[in-house]
């Protein structure tokens, strides 16, 4: 998390991929808030824990590298991704709707394809 503050510093990086300080700093604090949020909700809910705060920190961190404007195409991405992979196997029984799905690994293929998608992002958006 701190790197990916601290390269907010350099003003030679492409403002596209790597924001502004304050994007940046936007990015880690609402990253962590959006899953910390959604861990709250689910525990007053259901009266138990939904999710791990690592998957708060690995936002956060996402958050600090590429800004807050990144944060809803990589939690779309990953979160689509991974239902892609867990409804094919609730359909199959071989998981129940109580069985852990790791969200990590999601999140951070959420983060290569917003990578890989960030130019065709960009003329989508008429940036």
């Amino acid at each position: 998390m701190g790197i990916g503050f601290i390269k907010s510093f350099d003003p030679n990086l492409n403002h596209y991929l790597f924001p502004t300080l304050i994007d940046s700093l936007i990015g880690g604090v609402t990253g962590y808030i959006i899953i910390w949020i959604i861990i709250f909700g689910y525990k007053k809910l259901r009266n138990k824990e939904g999710m791990g705060l690592g998957d708060a920190k690995l936002l956060s961190a996402i958050g600090f590298w590429f800004g807050w404007m990144s944060l809803p195409f990589i939690l779309f991405f990953s979160s689509f991704v991974a239902l892609t992979f867990a409804i094919p196997s609730l359909i199959n029984k071989s998981r129940t709707m109580a069985s852990k799905i790791p969200f990590g690994p999601y999140l951070v293929l959420g983060c290569v394809l917003y990578l890989l998608l960030l130019e065709q992002i960009i003329k989508f958006l008429n940036i």
